[in-house]
């Protein structure tokens, strides 16, 4: 994939499908948990195992009800690759994307373009279908822009 301009930096799913591999002392059955997760899971997920309560101001969820055969609420996943972004300038370089179901948008801030996919139908993003479901693209498009609001903020205001 080449399509937005930047190589590995377009999200597509070779880039951010990363497996997640978890040992459990003790489990002895193995488990395969299909949901979409994010690295930002991964710290509450490990302070739930070892006893340790989660803080308030962390974000991401344990991941530990997945795997004991019981369901989280489905959240969409958002990941960027940010680049030529200076640390306490507001966010406005790079590309972000967000999984929502089996659909998935990737969005480029820089050239302002959008490229949507069905991960069900079309697991190697190749057919762009920001026109054939425009109100789903644009629904996922202000996820991403909601969110990078809310971070631009914060940076806005220094935390």
């Amino acid at each position: 994939h080449n399509i937005l301009g930047h190589g590995c930096l377009d999200l597509f799913e070779e880039v951010t499908n990363i497996p997640l591999i978890i040992k459990v002392p003790g489990e002895t059955e193995t488990r395969i948990i299909e949901n979409v997760v994010e690295q930002i899971d991964i710290p509450a997920t490990i302070l739930e195992f070892a006893g340790i309560p989660v803080p308030s101001w962390m974000e991401g969820r344990s991941l530990k009800p997945l795997m004991y055969d019981k369901k989280l609420d489905p959240n969409p996943a958002f990941s960027m690759a940010l680049f030529n972004n200076t640390v306490g300038q507001q966010i406005s370089k790079g590309s972000i994307s967000v999984w929502m179901d089996n659909h998935k948008l990737i969005h480029s801030l820089d050239k302002n373009k959008s490229l949507l996919f069905n991960l069900r139908d079309d697991p190697y993003e190749l057919n762009d279908l920001i026109n054939k479901e425009p109100e789903l693209g644009k629904h996922l498009l202000s996820l991403i822009q909601d969110n990078l609001k809310k971070a631009n903020k914060i940076i806005a205001e220094g935390e």
